[in-house]
């Protein structure tokens, strides 16, 4: 796709967006449980492009269960208000952000089930079969390394000028998912290079992020490590655990002590929640997806749901930890094929 019409096709979907958010009295900003910086900064500065642009729409961020300890010290380092869980009395829209499931909401997806409210998603994970079929639009760009990418491509398109404090928070949300750039793209670097210019200062991000590993999360770490289980497929190295909270902490750490895979599963509310990492360099040799080939699979397997990315991917279903954990790395194996010998 040339440059040209990457522009109409984002100026084409801007114009759609605001036409359905244009035609409601209030829209939510819905971002996933436990929301992180990206879907929590990209969340504020799409609210903060649509109240320029639509301005008689009533607009809330939403962040069912709230959001985590380190994505509630970098808002108000930047000066963002901290979202909350309580839904508007009335909601006539609800764009989901850097959430692409409606079981990412908790019991929120319930109420717009029943209240049939229409969906637009915002995003850049693998779009999740179920959400494409009831999705009003789609603003997905898979190959965005951040949610806030496709957010100031939105801006881009707009005539408006994004504002420094958006700029900021756009840019964190980027240097965090990227893990400090390590997974950038091309496109990545030239929207840090629009970001910084419309007043984001990419010295100051440490500070924006200064907020040391809890003493609880460094501790959680330790115990998936302890309780690790690792399954040898050829070459690959795969390491399972169990842990009640830090599940996507832990699978990190244990990529960092040498697993190509990781998986970590812990209870959560009757449920059964796989956080699934795995390296880039396991990505470029093998071509498996964890969200495609993996997580997705798995979700419409056991009457759950799995979604993601190529290398972080997270599911959630029904059944007994162990169980679902030896899935998961039966699943690889067999997306593995002969990758595996």
């Amino acid at each position: 796709m040339t440059i040209a019409s990457e522009q109409v096709n984002w100026i084409a979907q801007l114009r759609s967006l605001l036409s359905r958010v244009k035609e409601s009295e209030s829209a939510a900003l819905f971002c996933h449980q436990n929301a992180d910086p990206d879907a929590t900064c990209s969340a504020f500065a799409l609210q903060s492009l649509i109240r320029k642009l639509a301005p008689a729409t009533s607009t809330k961020i939403v962040c069912p269960e709230g959001v985590s300890s380190s994505t509630k010290q970098l808002l108000e380092n930047l000066g963002i208000t901290v979202p909350d869980g309580r839904l508007p009395a009335k909601v006539d829209l609800a764009i989901l952000v850097d959430t692409n499931t409606l079981d990412q909401l908790g019991q929120m997806a319930e109420k717009l089930t029943q209240a049939e409210t229409p969906i637009i998603v915002v995003d850049h994970h693998h779009p999740h079969p179920d959400t494409v079929k009831i999705a009003s639009q789609l603003v997905v760009d898979e190959s965005a390394a951040a949610a806030a990418e496709v957010v100031y491509n939105l801006w881009q398109v707009s005539n408006v000028e994004v504002g420094a404090q958006e700029a900021r928070s756009l840019l964190a949300a980027i240097f965090i998912e990227t893990k400090h750039f390590l997974l950038a793209t091309e496109s990545t670097f030239e929207i840090a290079a629009g970001l910084v210019k419309a007043g984001a200062d990419p010295r100051h991000l440490s500070e924006l992020m200064s907020n040391p590993v809890s003493r609880s999360e460094r501790i959680a770490r330790l115990k998936a490590a302890g309780r690790s289980q690792v399954a040898l497929i050829g070459e690959w190295i795969v390491a399972t655990s169990e842990l009640g909270s830090y599940q996507s902490s832990a699978a990190r750490a244990l990529l960092t002590l040498g697993a190509h895979v990781a998986f970590v599963a812990g209870e959560s509310k009757e449920k059964i929640r796989v956080n699934m990492r795995a390296t880039e360099g396991f990505y470029r040799k093998t071509g498996i997806h964890l969200a495609r080939d993996v997580s997705i699979p798995i979700g419409k397997k056991l009457a759950g749901v799995g979604g993601g990315h190529a290398t972080a991917a997270g599911l959630s279903v029904p059944g007994q930890l162990p169980d679902v954990l030896k899935i998961c790395v039966d699943v690889l194996k067999e997306s593995l094929g002969p990758l595996q010998t």
